[in-house]
């Protein structure tokens, strides 16, 4: 499974032990001491290891499936959440997951049903009434969705973080009715209990996105240019690979979109933001003065490295022979010295869109929460964080020696087979009239952008910002170089 690390085989080793001892509640719990950490990837495959030894267990499925969930991997995570019902039909949580799912790919009917049914049984099971909410909001029912969101952010016996996210919702659901000013009040007082909640991330001595953008950019400048140009080639793709590619640009770019696009051709297989970096990331990334070091990558390391990111490939299931692999991934923008010094073939797709819609957006959006998406829940953050990575993005373009291909949202919107005619150009395909079919394909996507996919090209959030313009006040000069340099002006 990807995402594992090296340091991740005495935990399994224990947890391989204790079911040799018979001692399944002890293995059952080391799991969930994985998955209480966030370490999401261990806990599935330690999850995987119980349900081998003991296949009828619910609990061990549930939990699987939860892991699953974590790490976007809903198909997964479905299969898992209806063995556990099938285990155990009294088994509430696992019937709320799958409303929650099914309503994610916009299978309301589906998605009302299980709601209903967790519902019955804990009137005030929060994911259930999610689900619900989620349904109310797309089917754009915002009254209903506004007083179920309202009625779970009030009730003091939840969760701080289930009544944030009501809170989010219910200014979803303002939005929706038009209720501007009001939706961005409740977008603020949500980000702000998710902000005390999450504050860890901004301790003293952490990396939030906008401190690693800038460190990025004191350590490559002081790099030798030299070194980041392509040397002997590191041979052929693996496992059959025509090409590779990389969909980059930010969260709410339209990454998302471009990725399900390309996914309907029938030579591309795009891998929707998966860790199959992680081991490059956190060495050369994460870790101070890593891009010197990276800039400095013996060919045998490079070798190796593409190894562990096409078993990953294959971990996850997806096909490479014969096909373009498209790794689409908004913070890949962060990541290109370490694209192009292990794909130095690869080809990077970036996506634009008006920077006051893509902040805005953010800002509105509940994220899972990471170093970066930390940076959302106030809207300066935000900006700056945006700021920071655009001019990353315009350092490593023009040092870089990856071709890069431009493509905006909204020129998507305005004129799809052309723009996709000229995205397939680039990438060496020849243009399918199945690409303009992509939404159906798009209902098991995990990011924030899911649902907008699904309902395919609209053009309802083009110039959203408007409506916000006076709360955008005080980020506007920031973003102003951005929007005239992407053509927004």
């Amino acid at each position: 499974m990807s995402g594992l690390s090296a340091d991740s085989r005495p935990f399994l080793n224990a947890v391989d032990s204790a079911l040799r001892r018979d001692d399944r509640d002890a293995a059952i719990a080391l799991a969930l001491r994985a998955l209480d950490a966030g370490q999401f990837a261990l806990a599935a495959r330690a999850f995987q290891a119980v349900i081998a030894a003991e296949p009828f267990s619910a609990q061990a499925h549930y939990y699987e499936g939860f892991a699953e969930e974590q790490l976007g991997q809903l198909e997964r995570a479905e299969r898992s959440y209806r063995e556990a019902h099938r285990l155990d039909p009294a088994m509430t949580d696992a019937v709320a997951r799958l409303a929650s799912l099914a309503a994610r790919r916009g299978d309301h009917d589906r998605a009302r049903t299980f709601a209903d049914e967790a519902l019955t049984r804990h009137p005030h099971h929060a994911v259930a009434h999610f689900a619900h909410v989620v349904c109310d909001l797309g089917d754009g029912r915002f009254g209903e969705a506004e007083q179920r969101a309202r009625a779970i952010a009030g009730n003091p016996e939840m969760m701080p973080l289930v009544r944030a996210n009501a809170t989010s919702f219910a200014a979803d659901a303002l939005d929706g009715q038009g209720r501007h000013a009001d939706a961005f009040a409740l977008y603020a007082l949500a980000n702000e209990s998710l902000r005390a909640l999450y504050r860890g991330f901004g301790a003293p001595g952490r990396e939030t996105g906008s401190i690693l953008a800038a460190r990025l950019a004191g350590e490559f400048a002081a790099t030798s240019q030299v070194a980041w140009q392509s040397e002997a080639s590191p041979g052929p793709l693996p496992d059959g690979a025509l090409g590779i590619a990389f969909v980059i640009g930010f969260p709410r770019s339209g990454t998302t979109l471009l990725g399900q696009i390309l996914a309907a051709h029938s030579r591309v297989s795009t891998i929707e933001e998966k860790p199959l970096l992680a081991e490059g990331l956190q060495t050369f990334i994460h870790s101070p003065g890593g891009l010197a070091r990276l800039s400095e990558m013996p060919p045998t390391e490079v070798a190796r490295l593409r190894q562990v990111y096409f078993a990953g490939v294959r971990d996850e299931g997806v096909a490479a022979q014969g096909r373009v692999i498209v790794d689409q991934a908004p913070f890949n923008t962060l990541h290109l010295p370490l694209v192009a010094k292990l794909f130095p073939e690869a080809k990077i797709v970036f996506a634009a869109r008006d920077p006051r819609d893509i902040v805005l957006s953010c800002f509105r959006r509940l994220f899972a929460m990471n170093a970066y998406v930390y940076e959302f829940l106030t809207l300066a953050g935000t900006a700056e964080f945006y700021d920071r990575t655009m001019q990353l993005a315009g350092t490593f373009r023009t040092a870089l020696p990856v071709p890069w291909f431009d493509i905006r949202n909204e020129d998507v919107v305005a004129d799809f087979a052309g723009e996709v005619r000229r995205l397939c150009a680039f990438l060496g395909l020849a243009y399918e009239d199945a690409m303009q079919d992509f939404a159906g394909r798009a209902r098991a996507s995990a990011t924030p952008s899911a649902m907008q996919v699904i309902r395919g090209i609209k053009g309802d959030g083009v110039g959203h910002w408007r409506n916000y313009e006076a709360e955008l006040a005080p980020v506007l000069p920031v973003l102003a170089p951005w929007v005239e340099r992407f053509g927004y002006e």
